[in-house]
């Protein structure tokens, strides 16, 4: 049982910080998308324009600038849709049903799975992990359906995000 008591519900800003680096890191795979994959993305023309933008340019300083321009405007969509778009693109459906069936056997009670999944996906970070498993717990606790839902999603993100960015990363 958890003594919500002795805990700080506020998000840090150190873990909105990592969220905003993980965004900007999937700028890059988001923008090499094929023209009709970024088509089928529900996305602001402003937004889309940006990240056509990031695709044409080559100088490095100049896309890394571009590339944190798309990570903040990713912020303002819909980061879920979008991260689940690019998730989908990239993995095959044996792979996806796999990755998401973390979402099922994490448990903030559970460390063994909590570790298992941050050394099969090195891009997560156990901390971030434990803080959205937390906040699942948390709206349970408050019997708030919505900030249940929320929390859900963040967490269905946070899965998807990782894998793409380990696997990228390999």
């Amino acid at each position: 049982m958890i003594d919500w008591s002795e805990h700080d519900m506020r998000v840090s800003r150190t873990e909105l910080k990592k969220a905003h680096e993980r965004l900007q890191q999937l700028a890059i795979p988001l923008a090499n998308l094929s023209k009709k994959q970024l088509k089928a993305l529900p996305a602001s023309d402003y937004f889309m324009a940006e990240l056509l933008a990031l695709a044409d340019i080559t100088n490095a300083n100049a896309r890394n600038r571009q590339t944190k321009r798309v990570g903040k405007l990713m912020v303002e969509e819909d980061r879920h849709v979008l991260v689940k778009a690019l998730f989908e693109a990239f993995f095959a459906k044996e792979q996806i049903a796999k990755i998401e069936s973390w979402q099922e056997r994490l448990n903030i009670f559970d460390e063994g799975t909590l570790k298992q999944f941050t050394k099969q996906f090195q891009a997560s970070e156990r901390n971030s992990l434990y803080q959205l498993l937390l906040w699942i717990e948390y709206a349970r606790h408050l019997q708030d359906d919505e900030l249940l839902a929320e929390s859900v999603a963040d967490l269905q993100s946070y899965i998807r995000e990782v894998a793409l960015l380990s696997q990228l990363n390999k």
